[in-house]
């Protein structure tokens, strides 16, 4: 079996973002409003990309050039470990904002990571062990930001098939995952424990009434903490 090496991988996933920043492709826009709350992105699953980085030396910068746009810093801790992102809250404002507003009210506490796919996603923030979705804020327009492709560690919003209609729902991607870029608010990226991430995108799942990929044994947000 071929070991990945997830630090090498992150390091990817931001090298390729520090280059679409250098390029000053600025803010996305938003649209409208919308309702719903579960995601509908299992529907998009090609056109996958490798990053290769060995020959570029400039690596360094321009990964430091990504973690300037950071803003706002949040640790998820899981049953399965801890991981941390970083999120572009001047990119995204409306995104960030309504995420940052779940994570201060402890919505996420004790809520699962419901939707797992190996090479995909792994998705939480909305319902409770007993696939009993809770009660939410009002949905949030989708927002893109440009620059901010689905790499592997990127977070994102998941949502309905009416792009207006995220509410607290999220993924983390563990693979490049372009076809979702400008239908999907990202808005941040795993900067440590990318490991834990992909632990649990490799766990045994199952059906539970109308949800699939739902994890065997349940994979739990203990905790999600403004840093």
């Amino acid at each position: 079996m071929i070991e990945i090496d997830r630090s090498r991988v992150l390091s990817a996933a931001l090298f390729l973002i520090a280059i679409a920043v250098a390029a000053g492709c600025g803010q996305g826009g938003s649209g409208g409003q919308g309702a719903g709350t579960d995601a509908d992105t299992d529907a998009d699953t090609d056109a996958d990309t490798d990053a290769d980085t060995d020959a570029d030396t400039d690596t360094d910068a321009d990964t430091d050039t990504t973690l300037d746009e950071i803003t706002d810093q949040v640790m998820i801790e899981t049953s399965m470990g801890t991981f941390t992102v970083g999120l572009f809250g001047d990119a995204g404002p409306v995104t960030v904002a309504n995420f940052l507003t779940y994570v201060d009210s402890g919505f996420y506490e004790d809520t699962i990571f419901h939707r797992v796919i190996p090479d995909f996603v792994i998705q939480g923030g909305g319902l409770d062990e007993n696939m009993n979705a809770l009660p939410t804020d009002p949905p949030i327009p989708l927002e893109i930001i440009p620059w901010l492709s689905h790499l592997p560690g990127v977070i994102s919003m998941a949502r309905t098939s009416n792009p207006d209609s995220a509410t607290s729902q999220f993924f983390v991607c563990v693979d490049h995952k372009p076809s979702l870029d400008g239908n999907y608010a990202a808005f941040g990226i795993v900067i440590e424990g990318y490991d834990v991430v992909e632990e649990i995108s490799l766990v045994e799942t199952h059906s539970v009434g109308i949800h699939n990929d739902v994890p065997v044994i349940p994979v739990t947000i203990d905790a999600v903490t403004l840093l």
